[in-house]
């Protein structure tokens, strides 16, 4: 397709500016429409990378809305996307992801030709006290329709992503201290020791004030993968955000999941089309 841009005259110090938000726009018809504007090559292949979140409908405080984005291919440029309800208001964790998790894997036999032998989640927008919750519900109803679709041997790994956290890291130069490089790792020394494990990363630099890590704790460990190849592949995934050209603070499954439940939850109020389904339309 080609995309044609008139414009009248535009004084020297706002041309730059109008190339960059033009060059944005064209990015995100592009990626709405299904066009792929990067892409990342992982060692590991036919892993399925899904990302939820919750959001709290505007319309009605009476119930929440979720949204499950999973990747469809290897290089984390096709994904599926599906909205659910919570009837319990400030409700986070939900109860019934069989259905939406056994649909999903059906998706990805029909596009790929096989299930993925792998699945990690990436699960946001619940707190530390809600990990017990977590296991009893959602892991558990997950594994039901792994169980369900004859899916015992796949492996399958489910980690909480915390973003919104006061812990902070300095890395020493000399005499002085600064932020540390995007890509840190911090596996050890105030990690805890009540869960699978857990390891906060570093994964975007600031030019000004001090960078936020992102804590993840792994509630479930059922594969071959080592711990280090987890942090990678979050790493890796921050990249893989559409709608920035930037590293994120999270993988992007879970910033598309956050995108799809805050357009349900506060424009939408009903589930989108099927049809829109296979495309990142709430970018």
């Amino acid at each position: 397709a080609v995309v044609s841009t008139q414009s009248g005259h535009y004084g020297r110090g706002n041309s730059n500016g109008l190339a960059s938000k033009i060059t944005k726009i064209l990015m995100q018809i592009d990626a709405k429409a299904g066009g792929h504007l990067w892409k990342i090559n992982l060692p590991v292949k036919n892993v399925m990378f899904v990302g939820i979140d919750t959001y709290h409908d505007s319309l009605s405080r009476r119930r929440s809305v979720g949204g499950f984005v999973a990747s469809m291919n290897d290089i984390q440029t096709r994904y599926y996307s599906r909205a659910f309800w919570h009837d319990n208001a400030g409700e986070e964790v939900f109860s019934g992801l069989q259905p939406i998790m056994k649909d999903t894997l059906l998706e990805y036999y029909e596009l790929n030709q096989q299930f993925p032998a792998r699945i990690i989640i990436f699960r946001d927008g619940v707190g530390y006290g809600q990990m017990q919750a977590v296991r009893e519900l959602e892991i558990e109803s997950i594994k039901r329709a792994m169980l369900e679709l004859q899916l015992q041997k796949t492996e399958f790994v489910f980690t909480v992503v915390a973003k919104r956290i006061n812990t902070r890291f300095f890395e020493k130069f000399g005499t002085n201290y600064k932020n540390p490089f995007h890509g840190t790792i911090v596996s050890n020394g105030i990690t805890k020791n009540d869960q699978a494990f857990d390891f906060y990363l570093v994964s975007q630099s600031v030019s000004q004030g001090t960078v936020s890590p992102t804590h993840y704790t792994v509630l479930e460990w059922n594969t071959t993968l080592k711990p280090e190849h987890l942090q990678q592949i979050a790493f890796k995934l921050c990249h893989m955000y559409f709608n920035w050209t930037g590293i994120i603070s999270v993988p992007a499954p879970c910033q598309y999941a956050h995108k799809l439940a805050f357009l349900v939850g506060q424009s939408l109020h009903a589930d989108p089309s099927p049809a829109l389904r296979h495309h990142l339309f709430y970018l």
